[in-house]
């Protein structure tokens, strides 16, 4: 009795019995080799579908006729020795070693031993004795020897084990149940101009139950929600696909259709099982969501960027709604501006300097007191065309960054000379949310590296917006003479000196022919 004690603990530490009660639907496995054959049983009650088990035979049993005693025989493996040991009459019982605590009264098996015992299915060289492929439906290995099994699958990468006896039979939960994991979201391209088209993808890995043992519940949905924040429209799922144990990727579609489910209120709900309660597709299987958008001109303005959320939640067997623990992930992406002064010589802003852009905008500016970047095509309330309000300072947002723009003048302030040559400009990123900074210019219009006294200093403080500054600088045309200034007076003092000359040369020649 002692021995059959010890032995019950030592399995029960890794798995839980239940009831014996087997469900309406099973998937029967009957070893191959009769000389594995005989009258016990062992069912996995959440056997996962796609998961490959195998069972292993450690050591044989003798049974009661009642069935309420067990003994163990066999030969113990010698990565084993530390672990079980014999009598004298050959039967089998578990050391100190084996458990986790040797003085508890609820004994758990050691994690050496779950390790001792994996390595020894792995390198002993000995053959399962039945081998399935779980279908979503309880496994049950029938007409087995009596004994002491290992039983090894897929989950968790082939890491775990459960261990139980048949006596003569026995109802097991697969411990190995790991739930939904890695959950994924990336973006093709984080830099962006307003009115790009992005395509997110988000992956991840499936479970057909969450927790594990006699707690595991079994999956029924899988439910995605995206925040779909205002600076994104136009959201279109191109594809759903699910990858099973046999790495092919399969469309989800809706009904007969090649059409992909769609996020309807911000959300997906992928069905896991059918009407009948079997799972539609392999534990772990991974699934791929791929949808675009239209980037709109809601998006904010470098900083931090414009981030969107996506959840993953599940819901399981007799209930209603998702459970509340979930998954999440984020991906960002990052539009930028820039912004252009006009001064004069003086550091005075410019009202009226028209620039083209090489690209169209809308017509009024936005609440930043911004243009919106629209696209290289004219079209409604669109122009590449802008002028300097009375601050001189024109803003454009909208635009990738490290993507120089080329902006020509093409009227320059009343009074002022127009730039001979095409401003350069290309927005970087800088992280901030402001633009607050002052640029010095030389006399030429050039940029200084410092203030000195005869740099001129244009200053940018625009709490609204990140933005590169630029400052552009526009020069008189030439002075005419003025009171107290030179001018051009000395032209008008040489122009009358040769008009005084070219008289006196006439009256002089007009006295000479009359003489003459």
């Amino acid at each position: 009795m002692k021995t059959k004690k010890k032995i019950s603990a030592l399995f029960l530490s890794l798995i839980m019995i239940l009831s014996l009660s087997i469900a309406a639907l099973a998937q029967d496995v009957i070893p191959e080799n009769v000389d594995n054959q005989g009258s016990g049983s062992i069912t996995v009650q959440n056997a996962a579908k796609g998961e490959k088990y195998k069972l292993y035979r450690l050591f044989d049993a003798t049974v009661s006729e009642k069935a309420d005693s067990i003994a163990y025989t066999g030969t113990i493996p010698e990565s084993l020795n530390e672990f079980f040991s014999a009598d004298s009459n050959g039967y089998i019982t578990p050391t100190d070693a084996a458990w986790k605590d040797p003085a508890a009264e609820n004994k758990e098996m050691s994690e050496d031993l779950k390790t001792a015992l994996k390595e020894w299915t792995e390198t002993s060289g000995v053959e399962p004795v039945a081998t399935a492929v779980g279908d979503g439906t309880a496994l049950v290995f029938k007409s087995l020897k009596y004994g002491y099994y290992v039983m090894t699958s897929t989950q968790d990468g082939g890491k775990a084990i459960t261990v139980d006896s048949t006596n003569p039979d026995a109802v097991v939960v697969d411990k190995n149940s790991t739930g939904p994991n890695s959950l994924e979201k990336k973006v093709d391209n984080d830099n962006i101009k307003i009115g790009d088209t992005v395509t997110y993808t988000v992956t991840f890995n499936t479970s057909n139950y969450v927790g594990s043992g006699k707690d595991a519940k079994k999956v029924v949905s899988y439910t995605i929600t995206d925040t779909l924040p205002e600076f994104l429209s136009e959201v279109e799922v191109t594809s759903i696909t699910v990858k099973g144990k046999d790495g092919i990727d399969k469309p989800i579609t809706v009904g007969d259709t090649a059409q992909a489910p769609q996020f309807e209120e911000k959300k997906i709900v992928l069905d896991w099982c059918d009407k009948d309660g079997n799972f539609l597709y392999d534990n772990g299987a991974t699934i791929t969501i791929t949808y675009t958008a239209t980037v709109t001109d809601k998006a904010a303005i470098d900083g931090a960027g414009n981030t969107n959320t996506v959840t993953l939640q599940w819901t399981t067997e007799n209930n209603n709604e998702p459970e509340e623990d979930k998954l999440t992930a984020e991906d960002t992406i990052y539009t930028y501006a820039f912004a252009l002064k006009k001064v004069n010589e003086k550091g005075e802003t410019l009202e009226g300097a028209t620039f083209q852009l090489p690209f169209f905008v809308k017509k009024t500016t936005d609440t930043d007191g911004a243009y919106v970047y629209a696209g290289t095509t004219d079209g409604t309330d669109l122009t590449n065309t802008v002028t300097t309000p009375k601050n001189g300072l024109i803003i454009v947002k909208g635009l990738k960054a490290g993507e120089q723009q080329e902006i020509t003048e093409v009227k320059a302030p009343d009074g002022y000379n127009i730039l001979a040559e095409a401003i350069k400009v290309t927005p970087v990123k800088t992280g901030e949310t402001t633009t607050k900074t002052t640029i010095y210019l030389n006399a030429d219009g050039s940029v200084a590296s410092e203030h000195t006294e005869t740099t001129i200093d244009v200053s940018f403080d625009i709490s609204e917006i990140a933005a590169t500054p630029v400052a552009v600088l526009n020069k008189t045309g030439i002075e005419l003479p003025s009171t107290g200034g030179t001018g051009t007076v000395i032209f008008y003092v040489l122009g009358s000196i040769l008009l005084l000359g070219a008289a006196i040369f006439f009256v002089v020649r007009k006295r000479m022919s009359v003489e003459e």
